[in-house]
């Protein structure tokens, strides 16, 4: 294709400002290639600067869970760990009941994953463990590497995935649960699998609204919920994740999660590697995995009454309409990933919150025995999480009129050194 370049330059304020730009020859043509290059001065771009718009959807991940295979036992490799920087604690009671052992992972005192270790029957070999990234973590931009350097310092090798969870979130997302509550009490709305079993999760009484709801079942390798995502963020007080939709253009209160979750039965046609997880924090990648997963496997119509009573469902349905409950051309293709150094994950504040009233009930049974270090935890737990109101309700609570007295130099110290 043959293309006409336009320049055009303009002088103003003493500068000179030049733009090309490449359009086809032939005129109705709308497949043109386009480029431009301009050189402006940084205050008259400013001048054209614009907001991110508000954005339908953001598209993140959820859940990373995967399996590896060690060559020599995990439990030597947390032992030998010499890295002052990597905290490995012991966890005696968990939920996964393929595995014996489970040990938290810390990375300059932030959780980035739990192992899974020591089979427990014959679901996975003697040698496998299961490595689940810390949710917070999945938020941020550099978990990939931060993993890729855990499983070298352990000498574990990535084997397969096992699990991934994608959740989209929208306002827009809170429609379904109107249209699956009409699901279950009319006729008028249908699905064309019926294997797919649709139940609610959770009922509120004061307004009989449903909450939430389950499609499909985890054997089959895919299913989903669909519920208020700021609801549960209210009482799981997840900050970072209203923290990245604010980042990602999604500014109204009320949002809701649509997510799915793919296992190892659905995953492996995928070939997942370790590079391709470095794949998973782009938007373009987990819409499209969306995409293709969830629009062939879950399609609602809208059907009328007397041709379900009267007629089979198939029939029913190619009558009806297909309901469109997610606008597929909105789906996010970019998204903006929270800094590392800049979140808090909730166990991460509940563990500060702990180790404080830890140390200053041992400051009040034990006054004379009080040494410098403890009070210097105590204060560097406190300016990191944000704590000054706690430890300030904290001492009030424990010492009373004391303050005044033996402690009162150590506890005036703590709360006003800043």
């Amino acid at each position: 294709m043959k293309h006409l370049n336009i320049n055009t330059s303009i002088y103003e304020n003493e500068i000179t400002y030049n733009n090309g730009r490449s359009f086809p020859v032939f005129s109705g043509s709308t497949s043109f290639d386009f480029h431009s290059t301009s050189t402006i001065n940084t205050d008259t771009l400013n001048q054209y600067q614009v907001d991110v718009k508000n954005n339908y959807y953001c598209i993140c991940l959820d859940w990373l869970e995967f399996i590896c295979q060690w060559d020599e036992p995990i439990e030597l490799a947390f032992i030998n760990n010499n890295n002052p920087d990597i905290i490995v604690e012991k966890i005696s009671v968990h939920r996964n009941p393929n595995f014996r052992n489970l040990h938290r992972v810390y990375f300059n005192g932030v959780e980035v994953c739990e192992i899974y270790s020591a089979t427990n029957n014959g679901t996975h070999a003697f040698n496998e463990v299961s490595v689940k990234v810390a949710n917070a973590l999945l938020y941020t931009d550099s978990y990939h590497t931060i993993i890729r350097d855990l499983l070298a310092k352990f000498d574990l090798t990535f084997h397969r995935m096992a699990r991934i969870d994608i959740a989209l979130d929208g306002n827009d997302v809170l429609k379904m649960l109107a249209l699956l509550t009409k699901y279950v009490k009319s006729y008028t709305i249908q699905t064309s699998n019926d294997a797919i079993q649709i139940l609610p999760i959770a009922f509120r009484k004061k307004d009989l609204s449903f909450l939430g709801w389950s499609i499909g079942k985890g054997k089959s390798g895919i299913s989903a919920r669909v519920y208020n995502k700021s609801e549960e963020i209210e009482k799981t007080k997840k900050t970072y994740i209203t923290d990245y939709w604010s980042n990602n253009g999604i500014t109204t209160e009320n949002i809701g999660r649509f997510e799915i979750q793919l296992t190892f039965t659905r995953l492996k046609k995928y070939n997942f590697d370790f590079a391709s997880m470095e794949k998973l924090p782009d938007a373009v990648f987990l819409a499209s995995l969306f995409t293709n997963e969830v629009k062939p496997w879950l399609k609602f119509y809208r059907v009328r009454k007397k041709d379900y009573l009267n007629h089979k469902k198939e029939v029913a349905i190619k009558k009806g309409k297909e309901i469109s409950y997610i606008k597929w051309d909105e789906l996010p293709v970019k998204t903006e990933l929270l800094e590392f150094s800049d979140f808090i994950s909730v166990r991460d504040r509940t563990n500060a919150r702990n180790t404080i009233s830890f140390l200053l009930k041992d400051i009040h049974r034990n006054p004379t025995c009080t040494t410098t270090a403890q009070v210097e935890v105590i204060q560097m737990y406190m300016n990191n999480y944000d704590l000054k109101e706690y430890v300030t309700r904290k001492i009030d609570y424990l010492f009373c009129s004391n303050v005044e007295n033996q402690y009162n130099m150590t506890l005036k110290n703590l709360v006003l050194k800043e």
